[in-house]
């Protein structure tokens, strides 16, 4: 074909083609079914997860979280001798509980609701201490 012959697109594939027929459909589809969205509202935090609006509380619950980082990083530095761990397994076996202890006791300090955060504990004897009626 040469050049001088050449007239453009055949009508069915020119733009005001297109148009009409974008046209045509928004005039049969103008008000769509409302769709839901399958995006959803993650569910509310409970309240023992929710901070506290004391500085002090918050402040405290950091200090509690750091010295419990110390205890682990002594602990991860004293595992790394065998003998060590031959002599003294025990010990070191508490000194995980007491972090255990130190980041719950952290959470429950932090918290806005701390019998909620009480509750939310998985050390059984811990919770036990912390929920008993009376105090010795």
């Amino acid at each position: 074909m040469r050049p001088e012959f050449y007239l453009g697109a055949p009508a069915h594939l020119r733009q005001s083609r297109c148009d009409a027929i974008q046209a045509q459909y928004r005039a049969e589809v103008r008000d769509p079914p409302e769709r839901r969205s399958i995006r959803r509202d993650p569910p509310p935090l409970p309240a023992a997860l929710i901070p506290t609006d004391d500085p002090l509380q918050l402040r405290l619950a950091e200090e509690l979280e750091y010295v419990r980082r110390m205890l682990d990083q002594m602990g991860d530095t004293l595992s790394a001798d065998p003998l060590v761990i031959s002599r003294h397994m025990t010990s070191l076996q508490t000194v995980d509980i007491v972090g255990q202890i130190l980041g719950h006791v952290a959470n429950v300090t932090r918290s806005s609701d701390p019998s909620g955060a009480v509750d939310r504990i998985g050390m059984c004897e811990l919770k036990a201490r912390l929920t008993r009626s009376k105090i010795d």
